[in-house]
């Protein structure tokens, strides 16, 4: 695999490109499925310019604990976050007259709502999860995305995080009950 993770992000913190370039083309792709998660595929790009920029920028702000790639996604989600926030803020209020009324649900074919319609109501509910897998630790954010969304196996998971299997194991089951609780309340 080549030089651990910890000592390419201490190299880094010294300001060795190199070493910049190793552990970025390394989790290259990790971090491109995880903004694709949040934003989607038209801003996963420059979200991910940013990700990258930041921990170059911000390096010293690694402290040596736990894994860079933990550290990385946990600017990744941050900075993905912060623009859905920001998109929602801008978004125009659609659908709503002066008098602050509501529409209905736009019709299809024989009464039922429109894909358009569902598209929304799927898009909301995502958005929801998302916003829950956001308030989880970044340790348990970190392994549910991967095995997840990556679809990673759980050594490989506790390989790239340099964490015991166990450890995999347990963030993940913590992280998939407390979403499953917070949706349930919720509802």
């Amino acid at each position: 695999m080549g030089t651990p993770d910890p000592e390419l992000m201490r190299r880094v913190q010294q300001g060795d490109a190199h070493a910049f370039e190793e552990l970025t083309r390394r989790h290259e792709r990790t971090l491109g499925l995880h903004l694709r998660r949040y934003v989607g595929p038209d801003d996963a790009g420059d979200l991910h310019q940013e990700v990258l920029l930041r921990v170059w920028e911000r390096a010293y702000q690694w402290e040596g604990r736990g894994a860079p790639l933990a550290w990385m996604l946990r600017i990744a989600t941050n900075l993905a976050l912060n623009h859905l926030r920001a998109r929602r803020a801008t978004a125009p209020l659609e659908g709503r007259d002066g008098e602050g009324e509501s529409f209905e649900a736009p019709s299809g074919a024989e009464g039922r709502p429109s894909a358009a319609w569902e598209d929304l109501e799927r898009w909301a509910q995502a958005s929801r999860a998302m916003a829950l897998i956001g308030e989880l630790p970044e340790d348990k954010r970190a392994v549910l995305g991967m095995a997840r969304v990556e679809g990673l196996k759980l050594q490989e998971i506790a390989d790239r995080l340099e964490v015991p299997l166990g450890t995999v194991k347990s963030r993940l089951h913590a992280a998939t009950q407390w979403l499953i609780d917070r949706w349930e309340e919720d509802e």
